[in-house]
């Protein structure tokens, strides 16, 4: 089931990773191996109808290099503005600015309410879906 985001934790990354989980996979232990990458903050916004947070990730796959970006998700865990690696920020304020300069544009119940309606159509789709398989399965018992 679906739910607001929350403040679980003082500390950003068991915050991400508790908010985020079942959600989406960006915050998982090893895509975060995977990518070098480190949570700096997190945030519940909007009453939990948003969560961002702030990272600090390797700009290559050596990971010489680091830039700082945020990452913005609706209620579903869907990633509603990312900045792109190559467009990461040298520092965490500069990223940590533009997060507050993205968030504050949004319309958290616009955003919410499309969310809403992409996945209750997803959910029909998928439903319509085991719905054909179960009739095919059924056709097959009676045949048999």
């Amino acid at each position: 089931m679906t739910q607001l985001y929350r403040n679980h934790s003082s500390y950003p990354k068991p915050q991400a990773q508790m908010n985020l989980a079942g959600r989406t996979h960006y915050v998982d232990d090893d895509t975060m191996r995977f990518h070098h990458s480190r949570v700096l903050s997190a945030h519940v916004l909007y009453e939990g109808l948003l969560f961002s947070i702030v990272t600090s990730d390797a700009a290559d796959m050596h990971n010489t290099k680091r830039v700082f970006r945020h990452v913005v998700f609706d209620v579903f865990g869907t990633v509603i503005s990312r900045v792109k690696l190559e467009n990461g920020w040298s520092t965490r304020r500069a990223a940590t600015n533009a997060m507050w300069a993205d968030v504050n544009q949004m319309d958290a119940n616009k955003i919410t309410r499309d969310g809403i309606e992409s996945h209750k159509r997803h959910v029909e789709s998928e439903l319509q879906i085991l719905n054909r398989d179960l009739s095919e399965i059924e056709a097959r018992n009676k045949a048999a």
